[in-house]
């Protein structure tokens, strides 16, 4: 199973909290992120995966060499190669790549909230010798290149193999780490028994002396994708008012693909 880390939650204006057991606080934790992730869509970072990018002009002399291909590559390539570019077929007529882009990048499927570990042959490569742009395209700067090809039939801690170990999704804005630290704080409440826990319960009416109280259906909420805490849906509403359960995905013949893996 994957190692995958809770959201991290601010709960500095949650009086009490650092007096709980560090059981029950673990437990709040997981449960409140774990809610907030679904309602939010699942769009924040999510567990760590590693990721095998094939490169663009992987493949034989032959074979079919998608863009860009250069005429003095030494593949034989024409003066003028098609390659596909937002849905359209164009040519390709100079001497290098022909395209606003670095000289050796990867394409990595995104959203990326962050870059934990590139391997190359097996080795670790230095983090300064590359940077991420676009929020998704990882950039070679100290000279070299990313491979090509790569044998995907050998674990990447084996030469001629490389590697990115990320966590896909969108960072955690600080907002979330505020909402998460107050559910958390309120579920830690509930599973101590304490009566001045806010979260809604089952009850939906009560009178006795001369006093009304209603509460809502928990499930109700969940049904709008809210919890019942003021604050919490606020970020909630703010982050996902379509109420989506996943972010949209996008299929494009453009893309180059990739095997993803969880570690």
């Amino acid at each position: 199973m994957p190692v995958c880390e809770p959201w991290p939650i601010d709960t500095s204006c949650q009086p009490g909290w650092d007096a709980l057991p560090a059981d029950t606080r673990a437990t709040a934790q997981d449960w409140a992120t774990g809610i907030l992730d679904a309602l939010t869509g699942r769009q924040f970072h999510q567990c760590p995966v590693v990721v095998r990018p094939c490169g663009e002009r992987c493949g034989s002399a032959a074979g079919y060499l998608t863009f860009p291909v250069d005429g003095a590559s030494g593949l034989g390539a024409p003066w003028m190669v098609p390659y596909v570019s937002g849905g359209v077929w164009r040519n390709c007529h100079c001497a290098g790549p022909c395209a606003c882009r670095a000289r050796c990048e990867a394409y990595l499927a995104g959203p990326v909230a962050e870059i934990l570990e590139v391997k190359v042959d097996g080795s670790v490569v230095e983090p300064s010798s590359y940077q991420r742009v676009n929020g998704s395209i990882l950039v070679r700067t100290d000279g070299e290149c990313w491979p090509e090809c790569q044998d995907l039939n050998l674990p990447d801690t084996e030469p001629g193999t490389w590697s990115v170990r990320m966590r896909p999704g969108q960072m955690l804005p600080r907002i979330g780490e505020i909402a998460a630290g107050q559910l958390a704080a309120e579920y830690a409440k509930s599973c101590s028994g304490d009566a001045s826990c806010a979260l809604p319960q089952q009850l939906t009416s009560l009178t006795r002396s001369g006093i009304d109280v209603q509460v809502m259906d928990p499930s109700t909420l969940l049904d709008d994708g809210l919890t019942g805490l003021a604050d919490v849906d606020l970020f909630i509403r703010a982050v996902n008012p379509k109420r989506r359960t996943r972010g949209s995905r996008v299929l494009s013949p453009d893309l180059p693909r990739q095997r993803t893996m969880t570690p």
